[in-house]
């Protein structure tokens, strides 16, 4: 008897101590914390071996939509060696810097041109006749998705042995398509 009666005291005690003041959320919070980075894409072209790998970063925002947009930023690093007679591309990460937020997702491709061609430096102007100028290309395709709004924006991204890069801010609203 003295058990049954304790089995119920707890019982009762266990039941008063209910959290009150919960719910269900259906949507993810819009509190979280921006910073969360998500590794997207990861590759690697070629074994870097004894050379140095010299690392580039670029941090962007893409912009899914047109009349009612949703921007998601993003975060590219890329190491580039010396193979071939000129910098090529040899590894690629892509980051989703909002990746906490489950109402965007961030996809992406890559495929390299280990072609030495003539290729842009970082500010953008090309030098013709340097022998420096020289580079392999990675074209990377980013697509981001946008559940919000039910948009899909996609872009083609390119980036150089040099360091030179594509820009992602507000370029890439053209390419919008409803899904």
């Amino acid at each position: 008897m003295k058990k049954l009666l304790l089995a119920l005291g707890s019982a009762a005690a266990l039941a008063s101590c209910r959290e009150t003041n919960t719910a269900v959320q259906s949507n993810p919070s819009a509190t979280g914390s921006p910073e969360s980075k998500v590794l997207r894409f990861d590759t690697t072209f070629l074994k870097a071996g004894t050379a140095r790998a010299y690392p580039h970063t670029y941090t962007g925002r893409m912009v899914v939509g047109e009349t009612k947009k949703v921007t998601v930023p993003v975060q590219i690093d890329w190491t580039t060696v010396e193979q071939a007679g000129c910098p090529q591309v040899a590894s690629l990460q892509v980051y989703q810097l909002n990746g906490g937020d489950r109402r965007t997702t961030l996809m992406a491709k890559a495929i390299r041109d280990g072609v030495c061609k003539p290729a842009q430096r970082p500010a953008g102007n090309a030098q013709a006749g340097s022998a420096a100028t020289y580079a392999g290309a990675a074209y990377l395709k980013l697509t981001c998705e946008a559940r919000e709004i039910r948009r899909t924006t996609s872009v083609t991204f390119t980036l150089n042995g040099l360091g030179y890069h594509d820009t992602l801010d507000g370029d890439s609203t053209a390419t919008s398509s409803v899904q």
